[in-house]
Order: structure tokens, then sequence, then C-alpha cells
């Protein structure tokens, strides 16, 4: 399994109450049904949209995080697309992030400039 991120944009007129309440939404059901999990969710908020998407000029926007097969991401991209509360979306893959501990410890520029003269 593999790591994503995706952002979500749903129509505001309910879905903000529906999140807030701790409902469930379209997302996070097909994902679970492409045999995905969701490991996080935070929620952006209610914004104005730059231009009319499916009629709707407000959204409200929620950032997941989840594991998915590879294999299966084309299938969830087409009921992305399909499905009808949601207005856009955009899945990126989630960079693995080490954290490395440099091997000599830096200097500062002035203490370098200082040196050269």
């Amino acid at each position: 399994m593999k790591a994503y991120e995706a952002l979500v944009i749903f129509p505001s007129q309910n879905m903000g109450e529906a999140l807030q309440s701790g409902g469930r939404n379209a997302f996070e059901e097909l994902v679970k049904k492409e045999g995905g999990k969701v490991l996080s969710r935070t929620e952006l908020g209610k914004r104005l949209l730059g231009y009319t998407i499916k009629k709707a000029r407000e959204g409200y926007f929620v950032s997941f995080v989840f594991e998915l097969s590879p294999e299966k991401m084309d299938g969830l991209k087409k009921l992305l697309q399909l499905a009808e509360d949601i207005l856009k979306f955009t899945i990126t893959v989630k960079p693995k992030v080490t954290l490395t501990r440099p091997s000599k410890p830096a200097t500062s520029h002035a203490a370098q400039a200082g040196e050269r003269r």
C-alpha cells in the first residue's frame, strides 16, 4: 500500500454540517470500497471558488491522507469523477520524509567571511 494525499472540494450547502458532526462522506466511503484506509482528515473550511464548478460558487475544502494499492488508484479516480457530491479533487503521492542530521556543524556566513580576510 502506498500513501497518498488528496484535496477534495465538496458542495458547501450541506457538507460543512455533515462533516463537522462526524458524518462519513463520499470520499472516505469510496476509499474503503476500493480496499484502502483513510489515515487522517483535515477540514480547511468553506471557501469561495475562483470560478463556478457544477453551478457552485463556494465549496467546503477537506484534505485527506490515505493508503491504497497503486493498482486500484485508476478505479478510485473514475469513481470520484462520477460522484455527484464531490465538486473537484486532486491526488498526489505523499513523499516519505526522512530526517537526517548534518555530518558537520554549520557555520554562519559572517564567520566564514571573517576567516577569508
